[in-house]
């Protein structure tokens, strides 16, 4: 059985959706604003590729910049007295 969403339910969904990103664009930004984002996205990765995809890639990218100024930065160890 399938069940096709009513008008409501799309209504709803689009005003989460604007939500979420309204959180993460200064409170100036416009859809073109959106856009352009998601412009430069589709510009790096295609446009069938699964936003799933994109945010691994991108997560793997972060982790080894972030492995790699480790590897340059010395490790210091501060031994901590869990009983004193």
């Amino acid at each position: 059985m399938v069940i096709v969403p009513t008008t409501l339910d799309r209504l709803t969904h689009m005003i989460q959706v604007l939500q979420q990103l309204q959180r993460l664009f200064p409170v100036s930004a416009t859809l073109s604003d959106v856009a352009d984002v998601l412009a430069c996205i589709e510009a790096c990765y295609g446009s069938e590729v699964l936003l799933e995809a994109v945010i691994q890639h991108l997560v793997g990218e972060h982790l080894a910049v972030q492995y790699a100024q480790r590897a340059t930065v010395p490790a210091v160890w501060h031994l901590v007295d869990l009983y004193g």
